[in-house]
């Protein structure tokens, strides 16, 4: 079984459709709402809806992300995982500058894309390790190698993922497990398609799909080269 989380739409659900197209295993999904999450699985073939399990985490909540944590310790096997999940108040709030931030937006942020996301790591980490085998692929930002003004804490979380998932490697490659940070640069998915196209304008930049940001991402789980931990994805 492969997870992905965040899987009910963009990035997460291209990937979970590349990985039951490319492989044979189950993929489970979670994502915060049951709604899209039948969604997504009404958007695929029958052999491959079989093969699709979903689960409504969110990952902002700590019961729920307990409840994930406990599937992944009585799952009998996890081959690999994709964690994709990772929020931007600019989404929500606008573009704010560091000063300008409340305290509570910095604390629900941190709590869904480090806390939770570390807790999800770990996790899974000990599963592979007990497995001896094992393929963690995380989805960062090329934002936290530029920074982006109005979005700091952004760019901020997503290089906490750049220390955690080197140390991950230096700490399990031996023990047969690999991991994997995928950074991708401006892609249009439903909660970017507002913005994406006039972003990408005003700096001459290029706008991804997610389908093809998730056919780069399923190659580096299934074929990624062990020394490579950190990928810029086109």
């Amino acid at each position: 079984m492969i997870l992905v989380t965040g899987g009910s739409e963009g990035i997460g659900f291209a990937c979970a459709r590349e990985l039951l197209d490319r492989t044979t295993v189950s993929v489970l999904v979670t994502g915060r709402s049951q709604c899209k999450l039948a969604g997504a699985r009404e958007a695929l073939n029958g052999p491959a809806r079989a093969r699709l399990a979903t689960l409504a985490c969110d990952q902002a909540s700590a019961s729920d992300v307990a409840t994930l944590v406990s599937l992944i310790e009585r799952t009998e096997r996890i081959d690999a995982a994709i964690l994709t999940v990772g929020v931007n108040p600019a989404y929500a709030e606008g573009p704010l500058r560091v000063h300008a931030l409340s305290l509570a937006t910095i604390e629900q942020t941190i709590r869904t894309n480090c806390t939770h996301a570390l807790q999800l790591t770990a996790a899974l980490l000990d599963r592979f390790r007990r497995q001896r085998a094992g393929v963690l692929v995380w989805i960062g930002s090329q934002a936290q190698a530029v920074g982006l003004p109005g979005a700091g804490l952004y760019c901020a979380t997503k290089s906490f993922l750049s220390g955690l998932a080197r140390t991950a490697h230096h700490e399990y490659a031996a023990r047969g497990i690999r991991v994997h940070l995928a950074h991708p640069g401006i892609v249009r998915t439903p909660r970017t398609a507002a913005v994406a196209d006039e972003f990408a304008r005003r700096h001459s930049l290029h706008v991804a799909e997610a389908p093809q940001v998730a056919r780069q991402v399923v190659d580096l789980l299934l074929d990624g080269d062990q020394a490579v931990v950190e990928v810029n994805l086109c």
